[in-house]
């Protein structure tokens, strides 16, 4: 699959992953300084921002999008950071081709399978139809009813655009919606990359606790652990600097 993807600054590659319901977009902010120092690739995920939708959604198809786009754009050896959904893309792609990752760095999400959890926030989206707006204030309105948490709204409402004069999801809902299950996939059990690895977890945030470190360890036994401090699940959004200076220094430039 060709993926789409923003690609800012010069050097060593850097590839991010987003997670579930976002897009390459949500990372622009932190691109724009890891490229003074790198060439970043803000890659859209398939079924995601402007990438195709195809009815598969698990993490070998995307760890071989990754692959068929590295190979597109002549990228040998990269580093990667990807967040949840994407920090398992980076995770199983890591496995999956260890001779072409240099350093992985994964934000909070581990190996392990996580039960299906966005139940309530995909039946918000598919409650909202989007085709009967006129203007972004009405659609904000509206999705305000939905019993989501501002922050949630305001982030999924990022992935709203005008397809043929009316509004429409970025995302692929409806396959993602039958999909959701795969999001939750743990790394097979063999599977594990013994390269430098930087796990980072948000101190508000239950997705990496940390009796369960161990099994990190037992996939990539060269992983360490930062937790960003005052940050929830959206880590890098919360705590962008903290985020920022954390990866830098784990890549080796500050």
């Amino acid at each position: 699959m060709k993926l789409h993807a923003q690609i800012y600054g010069e050097g060593p590659a850097l590839i991010i992953l987003h997670g579930l319901f976002g897009s390459g977009d949500n990372w622009a902010s932190l691109a724009k300084g890891y490229g003074e120092h790198f060439q970043v690739h803000c890659i859209d995920q398939r079924n995601h921002g402007r990438s195709p939708h195809h009815p598969e959604h698990s993490y070998p198809a995307m760890s071989e999008d990754l692959r068929e786009y590295l190979d597109d754009h002549d990228l040998g050896k990269v580093c990667i950071i990807g967040h949840s959904m994407g920090g398992k893309t980076a995770m199983f792609f890591a496995a999956d081709y260890p001779e072409r990752v240099d350093h992985l760095l994964v934000a909070d999400i581990g190996p392990w399978s996580y039960p299906v959890h966005h139940g309530s926030i995909i039946q918000a989206m598919k409650a909202l139809t989007l085709w009967e707006y006129k203007r972004r204030s009405e659609v904000e309105d509206a999705f305000a009813q939905s019993g989501l948490d501002a922050a949630t709204r305001m982030f999924l409402l990022k992935s709203i655009y005008r397809k043929n004069g009316a509004f429409a999801w970025r995302f692929n809902l409806d396959g993602l919606a039958e999909e959701i299950e795969e999001v939750g996939r743990a790394l097979p059990e063999s599977a594990g990359f013994d390269g430098p690895s930087l796990f980072l977890k948000g101190g508000l945030s239950a997705y990496v606790p940390q009796d369960r470190w161990p099994e990190v360890l037992n996939h990539f036994p060269n992983a360490a652990l930062d937790t960003i401090a005052q940050a929830g699940h959206w880590l890098h959004a919360d705590a962008p600097d903290a985020f920022f200076d954390s990866t830098m220094h784990f890549l080796g430039v500050i």
